[in-house]
């Protein structure tokens, strides 16, 4: 895993001292090595985290043969060992993915990326050509920021690293900051800072004298239903899930895995150790009554495995700064804390991590497919019917009652306005309360366009198809990344295969989700692999007590950074107190509101106010 970065310009032809100023700002993603290539119109910076070939013969920037050919590689490309063996009339001189990668483009050009089985994201100056390529994994594992100035295009794996050419703007992008708002984490291409955008997952670039075009070389599609019986594919998946697996174990360095005590991460737990010559390290978090622990550890007895755990109290004033200094962008899911601090524990012994993320979203596993079901059934309830509903409901003072009205509730508007609710953070008066600048046409864009974009034949696979184009790789993927990456570790997930997500995609969504049972097929196909204390039990995931924060300990920090927030354009002052006071009363939980905004205050003292 490593840190990339450059520049191309065919005006003022970038310096070597800019590569020095990137790399330094990527420090983390890569501390073992660092390089920078600089010659006429391009300029390339490098910094390695070694996982393969760990000798010298691995540095980067990496040439060919003759030096027409350089490239910035992060990432793994599993199946590299494969590829190498198809590459006829090469001298290698390491044995590193990042030799194959340049080989098979010197061999193939573009046509290259349908061949690599990875994570990815990496630049290529091919002086033959004079273009620079630059392309992104399929699913959007590794970032790679750009800015397509009137002086070059500049390119890294950090905003950080971007803002140390001085071409590059230090400004928010307001209609971002909105998306924000709505969604916890700003939508693709978008970053939240102008002009500053991020290729889109499965997408590349070519930079030449004409300028910047970007074309997309790869896209999901559930179209194209498996007839086979639930017997029959549960057996392929098992294979294929296999074989994902122990390509993720192929490492020169210490590998773990991260064990949350779920279906996923106990699945991939059960397969390594069947790969595994020695025993397997597990690594869990938790936050006292608020963790999985004991489900982990009934995993960890199950498979010997050489177990740490590691309790949490965590001290959110402390932490949070550096969060938003890792994540960059407007970044408010709660659960980059306990990431940060399992990455953080893992990290001192080894280097790379195995996890069990993208299982949800491959075969329905979070309890929002359930109450989204529940509010597409609702929408056939007549109006009339649905109002006095509600009305009987309001009278009644249970957390089940405000579910059933909030499931009424939700099932006015389309399909995409019905999932909306369960997987939004602030909509419509909830954002209007604190935002004062120019309205989106339409708040869920975003999801809408995701949604339509979508091919499957039922309402499931479409929301989870836009689920893996939306939330995986702009919240869930980002927090890993950001998060792992800030303690030199890297994680990878078998899930996010993407030979294994298209077989999945092809799964009839009644085998994922099956008379109310979540991931049925998956668990299924592993019920061996699974202990009882798991099988039957309800995802719990990270629930970080936001709300309890902001009523106790981190009351008066939320009102200092809403005085500051609040005096920024385009935030009502008056509409975050009133928020924040709602809150603290106990007339509603507004945690997720508040730890949002908290966090996006911090990020223009960060980086904005600079």
């Amino acid at each position: 895993m490593c840190g990339i970065g450059g520049k191309v310009s065919f005006g003022d032809r970038p310096s070597a001292d800019l590569g020095d100023r990137m790399a330094e700002q990527m420090t983390h993603r890569g501390p073992d090595a660092d390089g920078v290539y600089a010659n006429g119109p391009a300029m390339l910076a490098h910094r390695r985290l070694s996982i393969l070939d760990l000798s010298a013969a691995g540095r980067q920037p990496m040439a060919n043969a003759d030096g027409t050919v350089h490239i910035v590689f992060n990432g793994e490309i599993y199946n590299y060992r494969e590829l190498r063996d198809g590459l006829d009339g090469y001298s290698f001189r390491s044995e590193t993915d990042t030799e194959v990668l340049l080989h098979l483009y010197e061999e193939h050009g573009l046509d290259c990326l349908s061949m690599l089985r990875g994570m990815f994201a990496f630049g290529i100056w091919d002086e033959r050509e004079e273009r620079l390529v630059l392309a992104r994994d399929r699913l959007g594992q590794k970032p790679l920021f750009y800015h397509d100035g009137d002086d070059g295009v500049t390119f890294s794996s950090t905003i950080s690293a971007l803002l140390t050419d001085d071409g590059v703007p230090r400004r928010p992008d307001l209609p971002a900051i909105r998306a924000y708002l709505t969604y916890q984490y700003v939508p693709s291409p978008a970053t939240g800072f102008d002009e500053i955008r991020q290729l889109e997952p499965g997408e590349y670039a070519v930079v030449d004298d004409d300028g910047m075009r970007i074309d997309t070389y790869w896209s999901l599609s559930y179209r194209d239903q498996f007839t086979a019986g639930p017997g029959e594919l549960a057996d392929k998946l098992r294979k294929k899930l296999t074989e994902a697996t122990r390509l993720r174990m192929r490492s020169d360095v210490p590998l773990g895995v991260f064990l949350s005590g779920g279906v996923d991460s106990t699945i991939v737990t059960g397969l390594m150790d069947e790969v595994a010559e020695t025993d397997i390290e597990t690594y869990s978090i938790g936050f006292g009554e608020y963790d999985e622990l004991d489900y982990a550890r009934a995993v960890a007895r199950e498979y010997d495995t050489d177990h740490t755990e590691y309790t949490v109290t965590p001290d959110a004033m402390a932490v949070l700064p550096e969060l938003v200094r890792q994540y960059e962008m407007p970044f408010g899911d709660p659960s980059a804390i306990p990431t940060y601090y399992v990455s953080q524990v893992a990290s001192d012994d080894i280097t790379v991590a195995v996890t069990g993320d993208a299982g949800d979203e491959n075969f329905a596993g979070y309890d929002r497919y359930t109450y989204d079901w529940l509010t597409q059934r609702a929408g056939a309830v007549p109006e009339p019917v649905r109002e006095a509903g509600r009305t009987v409901l309001d009278a009644v003072p249970h957390e089940s009652a405000d579910r059933a009205i909030g499931l009424l509730t939700n099932a006015d508007g389309d399909a995409v306005e019905r999932y909306a609710p369960y997987i939004c953070h602030m909509q419509g008066e909830d954002a209007d309360e604190v935002w004062t600048g120019p309205e989106p046409a339409d708040e869920l864009a975003a999801l809408r366009r995701a949604y339509e974009n979508a091919d499957g034949p039922t309402h499931l696979d479409r929301i989870l198809h836009t689920d893996v184009q939306t939330y995986l790789p702009d919240d869930l993927l980002v927090k890993a990344d950001r998060a792992s990456m800030a303690h030199s570790l890297e994680l990878r997930s078998p899930f996010l295969d993407h030979e294994l997500v298209e077989f999945a995609a092809r799964i009839p969504a009644k085998y994922k989700w099956r008379r109310g049972e979540k991931k049925w097929l998956l668990k299924r196909a592993f019920e061996d692999y699974i202990p009882e204390a798991v099988q039957g039990r309800s995802k719990q995931g990270f629930a970080v007590p936001v709300n309890a924060w902001f009523r106790g300990a981190l009351r008066e920090y939320a009102r200092e950074k809403f005085d500051a927030l609040g005096s920024r354009d385009p935030f009502d002052r008056r509409g975050l107190d009133a928020k924040l006071d709602r809150h603290t009363r106990g007339e509603a939980d507004l945690g997720y509101h508040i730890w949002d905004l908290v966090l996006l205050e911090q990020w223009y003292e960060t980086f904005i106010d600079r």
